[in-house]
């Protein structure tokens, strides 16, 4: 027994052990501190993140307005979508013609555009403080003519303006060329000399037009009632951006199908013409063997064919030096007689008209493709139609400038003959 045991009764322990336990609970609970349940906030998802996109329409998907279509499902009937459908990429449009004018103010910031390829990869669009102002005053001489079309301005620069990070162009003529292709305007620059004697250039490419010699008549005509010391140099020369178009599509066949002869005739960016039949040096009739010709090849590798026989007859093989060279020539006369019955039969009159239609498709096709690729490039793929005017002072190119800009030059491209 201990000494408690001892010294108290069996009520009098009970009642010091619980008020022993008693003390040590209400310790123990003051050590611990009361326990906080807190219902904290869900947090929000990412709106560009999982498949919540997909059930999101209008402009709030990817923040790209008109320029995203509806998502396809994937995943084989179950309402899923692949890693491919949750991109953003995926959804965007590729640049078909002209761009927009809100695309073209993104690719001035160095944002994203809303539509790919409308800047050209490697080529300066970003402007800085100062070129953004000379361009907002270029915006601001272009003026509004009310017929939804033009008001492209008139940029205005130092001739000794030179970016040495812009290998193809200045960052402000390529923001400026790409804002005139979006307003359907000529591209008019001022190259201002320290002289005074500045020279204006003007783009037509930017009015995608498949003919435009009457548009650069007129111009030359404004430039006429100006000032008679104005010296005109049109870099365009005869040539219509269609049939510059064709001759550059032809070249990129033809280097597509390097090797492959007779997929393009080789003078088809020329002017078509159908003399090809009229019998003189060039044409296929003139360089067609005559019988006596033929005969005397065939002849010559049937001698040769025999000849080569009565050796091997005599117990002569193929190693042997006499038969070798005997063999050689005869892969040479027969190649020779292949040529001349390939020419014979070139020369017949349904294979010369076969050419000739081949020839006009072939044609066609780069007239066709050339005028798909005027409306559907974009800018930056379409070469330059470059009209320059040197101008004796300063006034009389600022007066110039003003008048080529103002000029309403696809409402004279487009009227009828």
């Amino acid at each position: 027994p201990t000494m408690a045991a001892r010294m108290f009764s069996g009520e009098a322990l009970a009642d010091l052990r619980a008020a022993f336990s008693r003390r040590s609970s209400t310790r123990a609970r003051r050590g611990r501190g009361a326990s906080v349940i807190v219902a904290g906030k869900p947090k929000a998802k990412n709106k560009d993140t999982g498949r919540a996109i997909h059930f999101r329409t209008g402009p709030e998907r990817f923040n790209a307005g008109s320029q995203v279509g509806e998502a396809p499902r994937g995943g084989k009937g179950k309402s899923k979508t692949t890693r491919s459908q949750r991109t953003n990429k995926v959804y965007k449009q590729y640049l078909s013609g002209r761009p927009t004018v809100d695309d073209v103010e993104r690719a001035s910031r160095g944002d994203r555009t809303k539509a790919m390829g409308v800047v050209e990869r490697e080529a300066p669009y970003r402007l800085t403080r100062d070129e953004r102002e000379a361009w907002d005053r270029a915006k601001r001489r272009g003026g509004d003519n009310g017929k939804g079309y033009g008001g492209g301005g008139v940029l205005e620069m130092r001739s000794t303006q030179r970016d040495p990070l812009a290998p193809h162009r200045h960052p402000l003529v390529n923001t400026h060329r790409l804002y005139c292709d979006a307003k359907q305007a000529l591209f008019v620059l001022v190259e201002q000399d320290n002289e005074g004697r500045d020279e204006i250039v003007c783009d037509l490419s930017t009015l995608r037009l498949e003919r435009d010699a009457e548009c650069r008549a007129r111009l030359v005509a404004l430039a006429a009632t100006m000032e008679p010391g104005i010296v005109v140099d049109d870099a365009c020369g005869d040539e219509e951006p269609i049939e510059s178009q064709a001759r550059y599509v032809a070249a990129m066949e033809r280097d597509r199908l390097d090797g492959l002869s007779g997929s393009y005739p080789s003078t088809m960016t020329d002017p078509p013409s159908d003399s090809g039949s009229d019998g003189d040096a060039s044409s296929p009739a003139a360089a067609a063997p005559s019988e006596e010709t033929l005969a005397a090849a065939r002849d010559a590798v049937d001698a040769l064919g025999e000849e080569i026989r009565s050796l091997k007859d005599g117990g002569a093989l193929n190693s042997d030096p006499e038969v070798a060279r005997r063999v050689a020539k005869l892969l040479e006369l027969k190649a020779e007689l292949r040529a001349l019955e390939d020419a014979a039969e070139a020369a017949t009159p349904e294979a010369i008209e076969a050419s000739i239609r081949d020839e006009r498709e072939a044609r066609e096709r780069a007239a066709e493709e050339a005028r798909r690729s005027l409306a559907e490039s974009p800018i930056y793929a379409l070469p330059e139609r470059y009209l320059r005017f040197k101008c004796p002072d300063r006034p009389t190119a600022k007066a110039l400038a003003k008048a080529l800009a103002q000029e309403d030059l696809l409402a004279l491209a487009l009227e009828p003959a």
